[in-house]
């Protein structure tokens, strides 16, 4: 595929149901996306993961893919918390097994019966299953490790923000990790604080420049887990060089003029 992009919608997940987890194994070029938790990107050799109940976007570029989907329970048997890996990339030795095993069955693939296709599907779950650490055949590198715990933490941050008391005690306790852990995904205690302020703020601004959104600024702030209104005014201008309602006065302006 020259280029190919895709988005997953809420309603195309309510319409379709299409509940399963997919593994998207890339021979050639490069893609990147987008989950709501975190951004993802790779090339060829790269592993990437997905969870069809859960929105996303993601473009390929010259790439050829060999797209694999797994029944969730299968999966879920043991990896419970499989939907936390929605995004997650996995490359060079991490990635190598499932690779591996995909171009050694790859010119079955046209002609299997069925249960030549049974025995190949519980092979590729079972090679799938070892990269993620969850088996004896390999275990992923230290690397790979923060980076599964990095987009579970992603994820709590983005289902959590909106709780102003939400804090690096709390994110490990709901993670399950110990603070020097959470500390070590993020690069330090200011990587992860970083990351929240900057989810807060994002989801902030563009509830300002929703037009249908008619809250008071001071209630916007509050919603975003940043109860004080000086305090936003001032972090926000510090990351967007205006004011919020500057801010909301730009879209606004912006909308009617493209209208």
């Amino acid at each position: 595929m020259a280029g190919q992009s895709y988005v997953r919608t809420g309603a195309m997940i309510r319409s379709d149901g299409f509940d399963v987890v997919t593994v998207a194994v890339v021979l050639e070029g490069r893609f990147h996306g987008e989950t709501a938790a975190t951004s993802f990107r790779g090339t060829a050799g790269s592993v990437l993961i997905g969870d069809m109940s859960l929105p996303f976007d993601q473009s390929f570029t010259n790439a050829r893919v060999i797209s694999l989907s797994f029944h969730r329970g299968t999966v879920e048997k043991l990896v419970p918390r499989i939907g936390t890996l929605h995004g997650l990339v996995l490359s060079g030795r991490d990635a190598q097994p499932l690779l591996h095993q995909v171009l050694q069955d790859l010119e079955q693939f046209s002609s299997l019966d069925d249960a030549a296709g049974t025995t190949i599907g519980e092979r590729l779950t079972a090679t799938f299953l070892s990269c993620l650490g969850q088996s004896e055949l390999c275990t992923l590198s230290e690397d790979a490790a923060r980076r599964r715990l990095k987009t579970e933490i992603c994820w709590i941050l983005e289902q959590r923000y909106r709780e102003a008391d939400l804090d690096i005690e709390k994110i490990a306790t709901l993670a399950g990790v110990s603070r020097a852990t959470l500390y070590r995904a993020f690069g330090g205690s200011t990587g992860i604080a970083a990351a929240l302020h900057t989810l807060r703020l994002r989801k902030a601004a563009a509830a300002l420049e929703d037009p249908q959104d008619r809250r008071l600024i001071s209630e916007i702030a509050y919603s975003v887990g940043i109860p004080r209104s000086d305090t936003f005014n001032k972090v926000f201008r510090a990351a967007y060089d205006c004011s919020p309602r500057e801010w909301r006065h730009r879209a606004v302006s912006n909308a009617a003029r493209q209208d």
